[in-house]
């Protein structure tokens, strides 16, 4: 209930902001032509800024007298303000089924006053739900992870106490960085709204919102992993599984499958094709030339290794890049939206199927070694 009241007030908040903004440029731009007219000292036609491209000089009887050249033929507004109440904001919808956000100025007290009118077509942000779709969308993110880490913090887990803190305070990091983006985005809209295409913001948002919704379904699978929920299995051919993801056309860097013999293993397809997908990303983001994913058995154990022709991985980071949400530097700069969840996924999923993955020594870039239990064996 209390993120709907902050969505809902964030989105009067915004529109008021928005609406307030354009009328007071409209103002500004009324009364400075209107000291013009009184002068004597109008252009023709009248030249336009800040914003404010739609601007008319108006008689009593309700013909243009001058005008910007974007206003068209026929009055912006019939409306003439009360001698007493000279200056009046208005929104005013044309013909064509624009809606103007207007300032009419009437220049003097006298009956026959010309009316000096100023305004701008109504902002998408106004006119549209765009607005309202991005915070919504946004409330509800905020909703579940603020119930998933209350849920994870009140000792449902099975987890020590102890690292259900330090998960929930890392999580919390990482979740700082996209949601204060997201403020910026939205900030930014709000306070520049003649600046700033409110589409732009509203796709950066939800790009943000596409990111935060990766790192949830992430965390999600790490608990279900970790409280050892299991998983429907089945006996798998984990070569031809290999053979088949690594056939799958979607990136220009080349993966390389190679199977000797068959390989059986029990388990989650779902899990494997994760593990699998998430260690062949991993090797393409640092590869030079391929990827190579080599399946075999060996001493009881289905083996299977991915390697790539990168620069390699430092002995002395071997083991903490499986550590949450850890991001070696050349990561980070190969890609700079990942989680650093990916591995940490890959050795749970491994570890629930009674196996290990570890990063093994290799002439050149770096090897991921998984090994599983050969169907039938204990």
């Amino acid at each position: 209930m209390t993120a709907v009241m902050i969505g809902v007030s964030m989105d009067l908040a915004v529109r008021h902001r928005v609406r307030d903004e354009a009328f007071l440029n409209a103002e500004k731009t009324t009364l400075w032509w209107s000291a013009h007219v009184r002068v004597g000292q109008l252009p023709h036609p009248i030249p336009t800024s800040a914003g404010i491209d739609l601007i008319q000089v108006v008689d009593a009887g309700g013909r243009i007298v001058n005008a910007s050249p974007q206003t068209g033929r026929a009055p912006l507004s019939m409306f003439r303000p009360e001698p007493g109440n000279r200056v009046q904001r208005r929104t005013e919808c044309l013909p064509d089924e624009r809606c103007v956000l207007l300032v009419a100025d009437r220049i003097s007290l006298d009956a026959d006053s010309p009316v000096v009118y100023a305004g701008a077509v109504e902002p998408s942000i106004l006119s549209t739900h765009d607005l309202e779709y991005a915070i919504a969308a946004s409330t509800l993110l905020m909703t579940v992870l603020s119930g998933w880490l209350t849920w994870r913090m009140t000792g449902r887990s099975l987890r020590p106490l102890k690292l259900q803190c330090q998960l929930a305070s890392t999580t919390s990091h990482e979740l700082r960085n996209p949601i204060a983006g997201l403020r910026v985005q939205l900030e930014e809209a709000l306070l520049y709204p003649d600046q700033i295409n409110p589409r732009d913001t509203i796709q950066g948002a939800l790009s943000t919102i596409d990111r935060l919704e990766a790192i949830v379904e992430d965390l999600l699978l790490l608990a279900r992993l970790c409280d050892g929920e299991p998983a429907p299995s089945e006996p798998i051919d984990l070569g031809a599984l290999v053979t088949a993801e690594a056939g799958t056309p979607s990136h220009t860097m080349p993966v390389h499958a190679q199977v000797t013999g068959d390989v059986w293993v029990h388990g989650s397809r779902t899990q494997l094709i994760r593990l699998l997908n998430n260690l062949v990303s991993n090797a393409r983001r640092h590869a030079e030339t391929g990827v190579t994913v080599s399946v075999t058995s060996a001493d009881g154990q289905a083996v299977m290794a991915v390697t790539d022709d990168g620069a390699g991985i430092e002995p002395a980071d071997r083991e903490r890049v499986f550590e949450r949400f850890v991001r070696l530097e050349d990561g980070r700069r190969r890609d700079a939206t990942g989680s650093g969840l990916g591995l940490a996924i890959s050795r749970d999923i491994a570890h629930a199927h009674r196996g290990s993955l570890r990063i093994e020594d290799s002439p050149r870039g770096a090897r991921f070694v998984l090994r599983l239990p050969l169907m039938g064996e204990k």
